[in-house]
C-alpha cells in the first residue's frame, strides 16, 4: 500500500502544470497618433485582465518587424490581476503612416491576441531630402519622371510615384493632363499631415496615336483649394511598339521585312559645332506593303527631315536628316535613330550615328 501511495504521489508531481488562459482584455489595438521622428521611440502598451480561477502567464511576445520592440509581465498572472504589454516604435528614417502588430501568447494552451498598433511619423527634413527629394509646396516627391519602358501597342501599363505631405494641414491634390491616354489617380485623396500618397499612372495605347517613345506631362498641386500653390510636373514616358502577337503564321509569312542599309554612318573625326547630314536606306524585302510610322532618336541633336511613310514590297526609300555636335560630348560617340514599322519580326529597326567629336 505505502509503495502505491509513494507512486501516486510521484505521478501528480510529474504532471506538468496547466496554466489556463481565460482573460479579458480592455485593448487589443493602440494608435500613437501623429508624432515627430524627431523625438525618437515612442512608448505604448495594452493591458488585459485574467479572469479565470486559476494563474496564468505570457508565454512569448512577438512584433511583427524589427522596428519594435516589446516588453510584458514576467511574473505569473493571479485570477482578477491585469497584465501589461508595452512596445516601442522606432521611427527613425520611417515617415508616414504605419500600421504594425504584435503577437501576444498567453498560458500552457499558447492563446494567441494580435494587438494592432498604429500612427503617422511626421519625418525629419533629412530623412524627407533623402526618400522625398522633390519638394512642391507641403508636397514632397519621390521623383518627378517614371519610365514605363516598352509597351506593345494596344496595351496597357501602370507605374506609380509615391508623395508625402510635409505640411500642417490636410491636402487633396489636384492634376491635370493633356491627352486622354494617360489616366491618372491618387490614393488616399485626402492626405493628412505626414501622411503618404499614391500617384498611379495608367496609360491605354490603344488612344495613343503616336508610335515610338511618347511623354506625358501630369501638373500636379498641392490642394484644389489652393490655386496660387506651388506646382510640379510629373513626367511619364513609354515607348510604344507594334504588337504582332496576334498575327497567324501566313500572315508573318508574307509581311514586309525592315532592313536599314547602311546600319552605320561614320562622320569620323567631325568639328565641336559641325552640323553633320545623314541619310540611310529602308529597305522592304518582304512581300507585302510597309508602313513607317516613326523615324526618331533620343538624341536631342538629331533632327529627321524626311522619311518615307509607305514602301512598296521589295521596294526602298530614304530617310535624311542632320546631327548637331553642340550638345554631344566631346569623344567618341554613338548614337541611335530608331524606325518603327509594321515589320512583325523586327518592328523597331536602329542606325547608329558614330564618329569623334
Amino acid at each position: 500500500m505505502e509503495k502505491l501511495i509513494a507512486a501516486i504521489v510521484a505521478f501528480i508531481f510529474m504532471v506538468p502544470f496547466k496554466a489556463s488562459a481565460d482573460v479579458k482584455w480592455l485593448s487589443t489595438e493602440y494608435s500613437y497618433g501623429a508624432f515627430r521622428e524627431a523625438d525618437g521611440p515612442r512608448k505604448g502598451s495594452v493591458r488585459f485582465v485574467n479572469t479565470g480561477k486559476k494563474p496564468t502567464f505570457i508565454r512569448n511576445v512577438r512584433p511583427s518587424c524589427g522596428c519594435t520592440a516589446a516588453e510584458y509581465t514576467k511574473d505569473m498572472i493571479q485570477p482578477g490581476d491585469t497584465a501589461t504589454v508595452s512596445f516601442i516604435y522606432d521611427p527613425s528614417g520611417r515617415p508616414g503612416p504605419f500600421d504594425k502588430t504584435v503577437k501576444v501568447y498567453i498560458g500552457s494552451d499558447n492563446l494567441l491576441q494580435v494587438v494592432r498598433i498604429t500612427g503617422t511619423v511626421i519625418g525629419t527634413p533629412e530623412t524627407l531630402e533623402s526618400g522625398y527629394p522633390y519638394e512642391g509646396g507641403p508636397l514632397r516627391y519621390e521623383t518627378l519622371s517614371r519610365p514605363m519602358g516598352e509597351v506593345r501597342k494596344g496595351g496597357s501599363r501602370h507605374v506609380f510615384v509615391n508623395v508625402y505631405n510635409q505640411g500642417s494641414d490636410t491636402i487633396r491634390p489636384v492634376w491635370r493632363t493633356e491627352t486622354d491616354a494617360l489616366q491618372t489617380d491618387i490614393t488616399p485623396h485626402a492626405l493628412a499631415p505626414g501622411e503618404i500618397g499614391t500617384f498611379g499612372f495608367y496609360l491605354d495605347t490603344s488612344k495613343e496615336k503616336k508610335m515610338g517613345p511618347v511623354e506625358y506631362i501630369v501638373n500636379v498641386l498641392p490642394d484644389k483649394e489652393s490655386p496660387s500653390g506651388e506646382e510640379k510636373e510629373i513626367r511619364i514616358t513609354a515607348a510604344i511598339v507594334p504588337d504582332s502577337r496576334t498575327m497567324s503564321v501566313d500572315d508573318i509569312e508574307n509581311g514586309p521585312r525592315a532592313y536599314l542599309v547602311p546600319e552605320f554612318v561614320d562622320f569620323g573625326e567631325a568639328d565641336k559645332d559641325a552640323e553633320l547630314p545623314f541619310e540611310f536606306e529602308v529597305v522592304n524585302e518582304g512581300k507585302s506593303e510597309l508602313d513607317v510610322s516613326r523615324v526618331y532618336s533620343y538624341c536631342a541633336g538629331v533632327k529627321i527631315a524626311a522619311f518615307p511613310q509607305k514602301i512598296d514590297g521589295e521596294g526602298k526609300g530614304i530617310v535624311k536628316g542632320t546631327l548637331s555636335l553642340k550638345d554631344v560630348p566631346s569623344g567618341a560617340f554613338r548614337i541611335y535613330v530608331d524606325v518603327i514599322t509594321n515589320d512583325p519580326l523586327h518592328p523597331v529597326r536602329s542606325a547608329s550615328l558614330v564618329g569623334i567629336k
